[in-house]
């Protein structure tokens, strides 16, 4: 199974720099990719290209909805 996936010790996260929709989040990261990945999240896909030196996170946030940033979009 592709991603590495966290249980209860998630990492906790703030997620300041968000250009399309403006304002702060912050959640748990839930699972990590270093490799392309691609999500149906609120209805949308979305892709994004993670590495080893710049990983994808799925990210649950405190609101409960789900979003997938790259390590270089996070504050």
């Amino acid at each position: 199974m592709p991603g590495q996936i966290l249980g209860a010790n998630a990492a906790l996260v703030r997620n300041g720099n968000r250009p399309y929709g403006g304002g702060e989040g912050s959640g748990k990261i839930v699972q990590i990719y270093t490799e392309s990945v691609t999500k149906t999240l609120q209805g949308s896909e979305i892709t994004r290209h993670g590495d080893d030196d710049n990983p994808a996170y799925l990210i649950e946030q405190d609101d409960g909805d789900r979003v997938l940033k790259l390590d270089s979009e996070l504050k």
